[in-house]
């Protein structure tokens, strides 16, 4: 039950993301271009895509340091909590850098933008929780596995 709600927050996220771009994209649909220079799409361009890198593998360091610091002897559900606290961290830094980027599309109409926004939601994708993934990141043993 506790991972179910985990992956439905995971859902939320994701979703934030997918809905923004569509929208995004269908309001701007006449006026795409893409253009990687500076020159077009100042003041967005570089900072936008270097945070939205920057947020993922900060997301990931913080998420392996909290998950690293979860003492052994906690029970199930203390370490599932903090679990979760490290996972919605990790998550809202892979969707800060997709937003921003989605928003520096959306203000420029450059779909260079969208390349950092979908690479942030991949990464934020592949993050999805799942029970083996949980079970290794906590290092559970049975009987705890089955709480999952």
């Amino acid at each position: 039950m506790k991972l179910k709600i985990t992956q439905t927050i995971h859902l939320s996220f994701c979703s934030a993301i997918v809905l923004f771009s569509v929208v995004a994209l269908l309001i701007n649909k006449d006026h795409l271009f893409f253009d990687a220079s500076l020159a077009n799409t100042a003041p967005f361009n570089p900072i936008f895509p270097i945070i939205a890198v920057v947020g993922v593998i900060f997301g990931i360091f913080i998420f392996n340091k909290k998950i690293a610091a979860i003492p052994s002897e906690l029970t199930f559900d203390e370490k599932f909590t903090q679990y979760q606290t490290a996972f919605l961290i990790r998550c809202a830094f892979c969707e800060a850098g997709a937003l921003l980027n989605i928003v520096g599309f959306f203000n420029t109409q450059n779909l260079f933008f969208m390349l950092f926004a979908m690479a942030s939601f991949i990464a934020l994708l592949l993050s999805r929780p799942s029970k083996s993934k949980v079970i290794t990141d906590l290092q559970l043993q049975y009987p705890d596995t089955e709480k999952l």
